[in-house]
Formats: C-alpha cells, structure tokens, sequence
C-alpha cells in the first residue's frame, strides 16, 4: 500500500518539477539587433540577463533587457562575469520580446570582434 502511495505520489508530482517556461510566450519571432552600452548584468539561474542603453541619433536612451540562458551553460560556453563588464560597448542580436524592450539573445558581438552565442548552434528554444 505504501509503494502504491509513493508511485501515484511521484507519478503525479514529478511533471510539475521539471517544467520550464518556454521562451516562445515572451518573446516572438522576429530578429532584432541593438548596439549600446552594457549597463547591468545578472549572472543567475535559471537565465542570466543583460541591461543594455541604447541612444539613439536623437540623444534619447533606451534601456533593453536580454535574458539568455542560464549561468551554468554560459560557463559552459566560455562566458563569465568579467566578460560580460559594464561599460563595455556590444551589439545584441537575438528574439524581440512581446513587452517593450526585451530581447531573447541569440548572440553578441564585443567591440574587439570576437562574437558569443550562448546556445549551440541548431539549439532548440525550448
């Protein structure tokens, strides 16, 4: 009686610890591009993001938030906090966001050439 109770227990309970939201309710498909000035950066799990200013030609700023992946597979894919630095001058490419000013990244170039993707190329968006 007790396995029973531990086997409908699991079998009910485990589908809801491990959902994850997809990145397709916040954000289309639509490609964007965004230069500015790294801002902010949150190096968490279970996705990190990036405040980034914009200006544009009439002066006027403009603050986006790029979520990417999570710290671990940042790590994983060579990026760390120092690469990420405030102040630092970048061009974000990736999936606008359906709220104002957000954007899924799918790369970022740095000033000195070098270009990240944070997932593997043919990665699905979950």
């Amino acid at each position: 009686m007790r396995k029973n109770i531990f086997l409908l227990f699991f079998c009910c309970i485990t589908p809801f610890t491990a959902a994850h939201h997809s990145t397709n309710a916040n954000f289309t498909q639509e490609i964007i591009s965004i230069e500015g000035v790294i801002e902010q950066v949150r190096f968490q799990n279970p996705h990190a993001s990036v405040l980034i200013k914009n200006v544009d030609v009439a002066g006027s700023e403009t603050f986006w938030l790029i979520e990417t992946s999570s710290l671990t597979t940042l790590q994983r894919r060579g990026i760390t906090f120092e690469r990420l630095e405030v102040g630092k001058k970048v061009i974000a490419t990736g999936r606008k966001g359906r709220r104002d000013y957000t954007m899924y990244l799918q790369s970022i170039d740095f000033e000195d050439g070098t270009i990240f993707t944070p997932e593997p190329s043919g990665y699905s968006n979950r």
